[in-house]
């Protein structure tokens, strides 16, 4: 939310807007930290309101996503649940969304909010780099809530550090390596939501176990801007938009998500955020 705001602002330049909005995302900032850090050690999970594991896996946006098979709920307080295991993206989100709302705070003028987040961030970066990121594998993992296990299998959640510009340089070269591996990411669709060689990947029956979604494409694209593996970026951004089926095709709809590996055009038709993403992926910035 705080990212959408920060977009319209540049765009529209409107202050009156900014100041209305940033009590709100800020109060909605501090919830994830009330309510989803079951050991208030500073990193969130998922959750759930209604203490159901199935609305906590829902939460994060990638439902059945692999990572999720084997956890468990956690109750918080009355009202909050989380699940036992920390999420990289999620934090890589928080991330972003600190550096996100210190501008906000800069152009409503409060600088002791900016301040706060600014160093929030920075704390939140050192965990995030050494709690997700696995040295031997070269990858970012969700880990169990204590911080000692890995949750294994590569998903695209694993590039979301570098769309959040919180992953060193030396994890983002790691991190690309993998994601342009035809073997595992850089296939017909490039940078679906599993890597290609794990087991469970089936597109075709697993919503989040193989389908390119475009938004995850996205960040995986604009994390390879972010650190300068710009040629690398710009490849992946022809092939997804010639290997995604009708995507350049006049009259053609465009697809809910795609078979990474076919280019077929999987689940629902006339899908606007898929429609967003392609536009974001032809845009500088």
């Amino acid at each position: 939310a705080a990212w959408a705001v920060v977009k319209i602002y540049e765009k529209e330049k409107d202050i009156a807007f900014v100041k209305e909005m940033y009590p709100k995302l800020k109060k909605y900032h501090e919830w994830w930290y009330k309510k989803r850090d079951h050991d208030q050690d500073g990193l969130c999970e998922y959750g759930s309101t209604d203490g159901s594991l199935v609305a906590a896996k829902w939460e994060s946006g990638m439902d059945n996503a692999i990572r999720f098979n084997n956890s468990k709920i956690l109750k918080n307080s009355e009202g909050a649940y989380s699940l036992n295991q920390e999420s990289v993206d999620l934090n890589a989100y928080l991330y972003a969304e600190k550096k996100y709302l210190a501008l906000l705070a800069k152009i409503s003028k409060k600088e002791d909010d900016r301040a706060i987040f600014l160093k929030e961030a920075e704390q939140l970066k050192a965990m995030i780099q050494q709690q997700f990121y696995d040295k031997k594998e070269g990858w970012f993992y969700d880990t169990s809530i204590d911080g000692e296990k890995f949750i294994k299998g590569e998903g695209s959640e694993g590039w979301t550090p570098l769309w959040a510009k919180v992953a060193s340089q030396k994890q983002a070269e790691k991190v690309k390596n993998k994601m342009t591996n035809p073997a595992k990411f850089y296939t017909k669709v490039p940078f679906q939501t599993m890597s290609a060689d794990h087991e469970k990947f089936n597109p075709l029956k697993g919503y989040w176990r193989g389908p390119n979604w475009l938004d995850q494409a996205y960040f995986g694209v604009k994390g390879l801007h972010n650190y300068g593996f710009i040629n690398e970026a710009n490849k992946a951004t022809k092939q997804i938009l010639e290997g995604a089926n009708g995507v350049l095709e006049k009259g053609k709809s465009i697809r809910e998500n795609y078979h990474p590996i076919t280019g077929k055009g999987l689940n629902a038709q006339n899908f606007s955020w898929s429609a967003a993403h392609i536009i974001m992926l032809l845009q500088k910035d």
